[in-house]
């Protein structure tokens, strides 16, 4: 029983670290599940995914600012992309090309500030060494110290 309560415990908080990660995307930029995962410390873009699915209505989270590695609005169980999202993003002034597609280099985030990095604890040294892992795709944190 300890076992699985400590799991639940690591859970929420790995929930509760994704989500400031994710606050931490201001208006105008957009980020990949991926990225999210890489700083969170998350094993996966997925677990990302399936964390934004379930937020409620109303949540303060910039959920639509998170894009696939290809700079698209992924598809959502209906078998289209999110209009509300592309809403969402225009109305932070994020441009949209024709095929679906957001310009990276344009609007891509650069990550976390590092001072708040290490307000939450974050091991900066471990976190450039794990993104500097990560191949050159989408919007990556690539940083160096």
């Amino acid at each position: 029983m300890f076992d699985e309560d400590k799991t639940e415990i690591e859970r929420d908080k790995l929930y509760a670290r994704i989500l400031s990660v994710i606050k931490q995307v201001p208006a105008g930029n957009v980020a990949t599940y991926g990225q999210i995962a890489l700083v969170a410390g998350a094993s996966n873009a997925r677990m990302i995914g399936r964390i934004l699915k379930h937020l409620p209505d109303g949540t303060d989270v910039p959920w639509h600012r998170i894009l696939n590695s290809g700079g698209t609005i992924s598809v959502r169980g209906d078998g289209g992309p999110s209009l509300e999202q592309s809403r969402r993003l225009k109305d932070d002034g994020v441009f949209i090309t024709a095929n679906g597609k957001v310009n990276f280099r344009e609007y891509g985030w650069s990550g976390p500030d590092w001072f708040w990095l290490e307000e939450q604890g974050y091991d900066i040294e471990e976190l450039a060494l794990r993104s500097q892992q990560k191949p050159k795709t989408g919007a990556w944190v690539n940083w160096s110290l």
